[in-house]
């Protein structure tokens, strides 16, 4: 489905997330364009896992409004793919890799329809794009931690979504996971999907996105990476000094 130039993929306006009544989100102001590599930076404790978690509905805001291509969450649930954080998964569950990627065809075929020959397909696919192919038997609980990640974004990408959520890909993972799941992105994106990731190393952010919301309980900075990543807004939305901040200042 073709989207609209002019329509974000996704938008809060004015979303306010509390926790026993103190703000863990205030009035964020997020807009990402349809194809775009999207970044959500900022220190711990600055909301970033809690605002996807509040863009998928999981968690419910105080305040404020949010957008898929301009409707509500729940009207375009499958256009939507999450991978979550990959230490809040129990990867103690038996079950295999190729069981855990057909997963991403639930909802799409209902929880009563089993998967067929072209959802197995699908899923095969989806593992030799992440090169995970040779692993389709194994138990999820025999993987690395990187391998573990690759299977959750082939079952994202088994979901065939437009938008796609990330919290945290590149966590815990080695180099070579990391340069693979980026190509996967870029990949993505020459299709037209959009991507947003929660994201914690400044140093490889202009190489990997090319658009970044800085957060900090508040929206700090948000557009192209190349124009918000200034010393100026890193320093509002860390506070202090860092390496990455110095060497800005010492460019201009």
């Amino acid at each position: 489905m073709a989207n609209r130039a002019d329509v974000p993929a996704v938008a809060t306006l004015d979303v306010t997330v509390a926790y026993q009544e103190k703000p863990v989100l205030w009035d964020v102001d997020f807009a990402v364009p349809a194809g775009a590599r999207c970044a959500i930076v900022g220190p711990n404790g600055a909301g970033k896992s809690t605002l996807l978690k509040t863009i998928l509905g999981l968690i419910r805001p105080v305040a404020g409004q949010i957008e898929i291509f301009g409707k509500p969450y729940h009207r375009q649930r499958r256009r939507v793919g999450y991978v979550p954080q990959r230490g809040s998964v129990d990867w103690d569950f038996p079950t295999t890799v190729l069981d855990v990627v057909l997963m991403g065809r639930y909802g799409h075929l209902g929880w009563l329809r089993r998967p067929g020959q072209a959802e197995r397909g699908m899923a095969e696919v989806a593992l030799m794009r992440v090169g995970m192919q040779d692993y389709i038997h194994r138990q999820i609980s025999q993987l690395s931690g990187g391998q573990q990640q690759r299977v959750f974004l082939a079952r994202a990408l088994v979901q065939d979504a437009e938008l796609y959520f990330l919290d945290e890909p590149f966590t815990g993972v080695d180099i070579t996971t990391e340069r693979a799941i980026v190509d996967v992105f870029i990949e993505m994106q020459q299709q037209g999907k959009t991507i947003v990731a929660v994201h914690h190393d400044l140093e490889t952010l202009k190489d990997y996105f090319d658009w970044v919301l800085l957060l900090n309980v508040r929206a700090e900075a948000l557009g192209p990476v190349a124009d918000v990543l200034t010393p100026e807004n890193l320093r509002r939305t860390y506070g202090g000094r860092s390496g990455l901040i110095e060497r800005g200042e010492e460019q201009q």
